[in-house]
């Protein structure tokens, strides 16, 4: 849904809208249809999920992951990281455990 507002976005910007198209999305009157109202609540809500996962990203940063054939694979994170702070919450031996499986996929 959010490729589709994103696209409306951009078409409304550099072209002149000259009439509706009668069908799915607006009656003969020219008015919304109820599959319209749907499909703006959706992009509403897919806009207020891409809102709050950008938060939790400032919050929760990922962790980082490179790999080169010279060096093999390398992983960090930084302090806030949503990794480092579930392994805050885990007993010591639980958080050694965790960092050898995700080292093992590497």
């Amino acid at each position: 849904m959010l490729t589709l507002y994103n696209w409306l976005s951009f078409y409304e910007k550099n072209y002149v809208c000259v009439g509706r198209v009668t069908g799915r999305f607006y009656g003969e009157d020219g008015l919304p249809t109820p599959a319209l109202t749907q499909v703006e609540a959706a992009i509403t809500r897919g806009l207020e999920a891409n809102k709050l996962q950008l938060q939790e990203k400032q919050t929760f940063p990922p962790c980082n992951v490179e790999w080169s054939s010279a060096r093999g694979s390398r992983l960090w994170c930084s302090q806030k990281s949503s990794f480092n702070s579930s392994l805050a919450l885990a007993s010591g031996s639980l958080k050694h455990a965790c960092h050898r499986l995700i080292l093992q996929f590497l």
